[in-house]
């Protein structure tokens, strides 16, 4: 019997591939459970975030209506580059930052 499975005569090594990929497991598992727990704390601060930038739009798009026609009756739109750039420039941001984050992830994921 020994001849057709030599494997399984050496116990001590099995177990120690057994432990090692055990260990293995348990890492990830923390390392899994870390980013589950770090993506779920970002949540709170962009939800406030979000809604912040909402209710300062809103407040700043009546502020600049008000303005919306000159005496003449042409509409005057000078204000709506203010506008335009609140709603921009923060998801421009957002978008450079998320892309930086998933190179450095790849990067380092690739380094291991």
């Amino acid at each position: 019997m020994s001849d057709r499975f030599p494997f399984l005569l050496d116990e001590g090594a099995r177990a120690s591939v057994v432990n090692r990929t055990h260990r293995v497991i348990r890492e990830q598992a923390t390392s899994m459970r870390e980013q589950r727990k770090t993506q779920r704390n970002l949540w709170l601060p962009l939800t406030v975030c979000s809604a912040v930038l909402m209710v300062a739009t809103y407040g700043m798009w009546r502020v600049l209506d008000a303005d919306d026609v000159t005496p003449s009756g042409i509409p005057d739109a000078s204000g709506q580059m203010m506008v335009l750039l609140m709603w921009i420039l923060p998801v421009t941001a957002a978008l450079i930052c998320w892309v930086f984050l998933r190179r450095n992830r790849a990067n380092r994921e690739s380094r291991l």
